[in-house]
């Protein structure tokens, strides 16, 4: 599905510039009702300006899609009103990539990098859990998935903490919706509160109050 944007009346302005890129098409991409689509994209020729425009309603997650490659090449970002610029390469397309322009993508780009911590720890005390249990070690085996659980604890006091202190930012409820969607109605009201009611009228932020009012529905029922 693709949806032609390129008009001067779009709130969001996405500029790119891609080292030692010749030719091609870059698609602008967002989730849709669970379904990835283009909302803009360019042909792109030696020194053509890559600049990709939407009309968004708030600040939420965008792809930026290169096509032509066997490789795949899609940078994510939180995406807001405004111009907003992505500098990157050929070669480091969606690994080496820097975003201007949008503070949420700023929080965003705060959060992962803690995030991918937690996961590369966690990747290195599982690969060390399997050479224990191969190894038949079982008291070292026990410290470290002790030490898993830990870390699982950290990560989720982590989460919570990040999105209840950015109660103002637009990636609170979506850490809210992928972190704790089937946490207890106490945890959800705690992340609620401190939401601002511009973050709440948000798209996430709908999307969050709907889960949490479902919860709350279902404890009403048992009780």
């Amino acid at each position: 599905m693709f949806f032609s944007c390129k008009n001067d009346n779009k709130n969001m302005n996405v500029n790119v510039s891609i080292e030692n890129f010749k030719k091609g098409n870059v698609y602008l991409q967002k989730i849709s009702d669970s379904t990835l689509i283009n909302v803009d994209s360019i042909f792109v020729t030696n020194e053509t300006p890559i600049i990709l425009s939407y009309d968004i309603k708030s600040p939420e997650l965008f792809y930026l899609y290169l096509d032509g490659s066997s490789i795949d090449k899609r940078i994510e970002f939180f995406a807001e009103k405004g111009n907003i610029n992505i500098n990157t390469s050929l070669e480091k397309f969606n690994s080496d990539f820097s975003v201007n322009g949008s503070s949420s993508d700023s929080v965003y780009r705060d959060y992962l990098k803690v995030i991918r911590k937690f996961n590369n720890n966690s990747l290195d005390l599982i690969e060390l859990s399997f050479k224990l249990s191969k190894n038949n070690l079982k008291d070292s085996l026990k410290i470290v998935q002790k030490n898993i659980e830990a870390l699982n604890k950290r990560q989720y006091l982590f989460n919570l903490n990040y999105a209840v202190n950015n109660g103002d930012s637009f990636i609170s409820p979506l850490i809210a919706i992928n972190e704790f969607s089937q946490s207890s109605k106490v945890v959800l009201d705690t992340i609620r509160s401190s939401m601002s009611e511009e973050v709440l009228a948000s798209k996430y932020g709908k999307m969050f109050e709907a889960i949490r009012k479902k919860k709350l529905k279902w404890v009403k029922f048992f009780n």
